[in-house]
């Protein structure tokens, strides 16, 4: 292996499987760690892997990552055969509780975020602190994950019916509903204002060419942690575990919210039920967590 065949998987995973850039990232840095090891056969390297203290699912990831690039080069007859392909693994289960935002802390943040749009002075300022009290709304309110949030296209945004056409991990497609009207519109003013033919996405970065970056959303949520002496870190998934915790306090059916989240687990979707958009729309309009820290 060389970095040279690294990079040509990377560039198949890419063109033919249209992987997304995180899981090509996560890829690439697999492989390069096995790549920079002392390792020269892949089952000794596994067998450390196996041994050393890392969590379960990130060992998972390894292997996985192996896996495919090991099966591409049995495929491209780089190798005659998969040392991988009679290998079985165990791996040991995790119960990790998923960390979700204080109320109180999201309607701090809320607030500052509204207080900082009242504040500005320059219409740069007024568009910049409008976005990020909409990056915000949109993460709580539909519980989209970060990726999905900066892939929004404007094409993909129905404001007649407050609807997101939103493409998920695989591709998958799903509709969120936009239940709060606050948040509609924001977004409805943002779009009139700030948006226009030229640019494809809802969210662009500083260059107005790409879409906004995630390591942007997470350096805005870092910034408003440190201005509001917050003491927990946060991240951009964790609205999303707030989303799902705060419906399920609401009472609402775990399998409307499963089809809400895209899961694609297939433990998972065996019990998924079809969820209508009407009574997503029932859902989101009456107790979408946004409203809790509004109030």
């Amino acid at each position: 292996m060389n970095e040279k065949i690294i990079s040509s998987f990377l560039s198949y995973c890419e063109t033919h499987k249209r992987l997304s850039p995180h899981t090509l990232r996560a890829y690439k840095n697999d492989l390069l760690q096995f790549y920079n090891s002392d390792y020269e056969r892949v089952e000794s390297y596994i067998e450390y892997l196996t041994k050393s203290d890392i969590r379960s699912n990130t060992l998972r990831r390894k292997i996985a990552s192996l896996k495919v690039f090991y099966n591409y080069l049995r495929n491209e007859n780089i190798i005659d055969e998969n040392p991988l392909s009679q290998m079985r693994f165990q791996f040991r289960k995790e119960k990790i509780l998923p960390k979700t935002i204080p109320i109180e802390v999201l309607r701090s943040i809320y607030s500052y975020l509204e207080q900082k749009v009242l504040e500005s002075k320059t219409e740069y300022q007024i568009k910049k602190n409008k976005r990020n009290l909409l990056i915000i709304s949109l993460l709580l309110s539909t519980g989209i994950r970060i990726s999905e949030l900066c892939h929004i296209k404007l094409d993909h945004i129905h404001l007649s019916n407050s609807t997101l056409h939103i493409i998920g991990k695989g591709k998958k497609e799903r509709i969120i509903f936009l239940g709060d009207l606050k948040t509609v519109d924001l977004l409805e003013e943002y779009i009139r204002n700030y948006c226009n033919q030229k640019i494809k996405y809802l969210f662009m970065g500083k260059d107005s060419v790409k879409e906004l970056s995630e390591q942007s959303v997470r350096l805005l949520l870092k910034k408003v942690v440190e201005a509001n002496d917050i003491s927990i870190s946060i991240t951009p998934h964790m609205f999303r575990h707030s989303f799902a915790t705060m419906l399920l306090d609401k009472n609402v059916d775990i399998r409307y919210i499963q089809q809400m989240l895209g899961h694609s687990s297939i433990n998972v979707t065996q019990i998924y039920t079809h969820v209508s958009q009407s009574k997503q729309k029932e859902i989101l309009s009456s107790c979408n967590p946004i409203s809790v820290i509004k109030s």
